[in-house]
C-alpha cells in the first residue's frame, strides 16, 4: 500500500489550497461582473483555467463556490489577525477601535463579495442561510467584545450590542462613504468615535447616573 511522504502531502496541500483560491477568485470578478445568476459554472471554470468537474468536486455547486468566498472573505479581510489582536486586549478603548476597524476592512476590501452575497440570497434559499450564519456570527463577535468593556467596571449600555451592529451595518457605510464621498479613513475614525460615545458612558454620565 503506498504511503504519503509528509512532503509530498504538503505540495499536494499547496496545490489544492492554490486551486481554490484561484476559483473563488475567478468567481468573484465573474459574480461582481455579471451577477451570480447569470454566471455558470462553465464561465468560472474556463476563468480559472480548470474543468467544470474540479469546481463541483471542490465545492460541489454553484452555491457551494459562493459560500466559499465567505472564507476568502475573511482571509482578505485580515480577520484572524484582528481576532488574535482582541484576545489579547482588554483595553475598551482598543476593544472598540477593533470593532471599528473590522467593519471597514470588511467594507473596504470585501464590498463586492457581500454584494454578491446579497443578490445570491435572492434567489437561492442555502445562500440566504448562509448570510443569515454570517449575521449571526456577526453579531456574537460584537456581543463578546461588548462582554469584554463590561468585565472592565466600565459602564455600558444594555443595548450595545444592537447599537453596535446598526452602526456597522453596511446601510450606514453606503450612506457615507458611497453617497456622502467619505474615505475609508474617515468612515472609520468616524465609527470608532462614534461606538465609542454610544457604547461606554463618560465618567459625568457615570456620576449623573449615580446621583439620580
Amino acid at each position: 500500500m503506498p504511503v504519503d511522504l509528509p512532503g509530498v502531502v504538503r505540495l499536494r496541500d499547496q496545490r489544492e489550497a492554490l486551486t481554490l483560491r484561484t476559483i473563488l477568485t475567478a468567481a468573484r470578478r465573474l459574480f461582481a461582473e455579471g451577477g451570480y445568476a447569470r454566471t455558470p459554472i462553465r464561465r468560472i471554470a474556463q476563468e480559472a483555467g480548470v474543468s467544470p468537474q474540479t469546481i463541483y468536486t471542490c465545492f460541489g455547486s454553484k452555491a457551494g463556490v459562493l459560500i466559499g468566498l465567505v472564507d476568502l472573505m475573511d482571509d482578505v479581510a485580515g480577520m484572524p489577525d484582528l481576532m488574535a489582536d482582541l484576545e489579547g486586549t482588554t483595553d475598551p478603548d482598543e476593544l472598540i477601535g477593533l470593532l471599528a476597524l473590522a467593519a471597514r476592512r470588511l467594507r473596504e476590501h470585501c464590498g463586492d463579495i457581500l454584494a454578491i452575497l446579497n443578490s445570491g440570497a435572492a434567489v437561492d434559499p442555502d445562500i440566504a442561510a448562509t448570510q443569515a450564519e454570517g449575521a449571526r456570527r456577526n453579531r456574537l463577535g460584537v456581543e463578546m467584545v461588548v462582554e469584554r468593556i463590561r468585565a472592565t467596571g466600565h459602564s455600558v449600555d444594555a443595548k450595545a450590542t444592537d447599537i453596535a451592529v446598526a452602526l456597522m451595518s453596511g446601510g450606514v457605510h453606503d450612506s457615507l462613504v458611497i453617497d456622502a464621498g467619505w474615505s475609508h479613513d474617515d468612515y472609520e475614525i468616524w465609527l470608532r468615535r462614534t461606538l465609542g460615545s454610544a457604547l461606554v458612558a463618560s465618567p459625568a454620565s457615570r456620576r449623573a447616573d449615580q446621583a439620580e
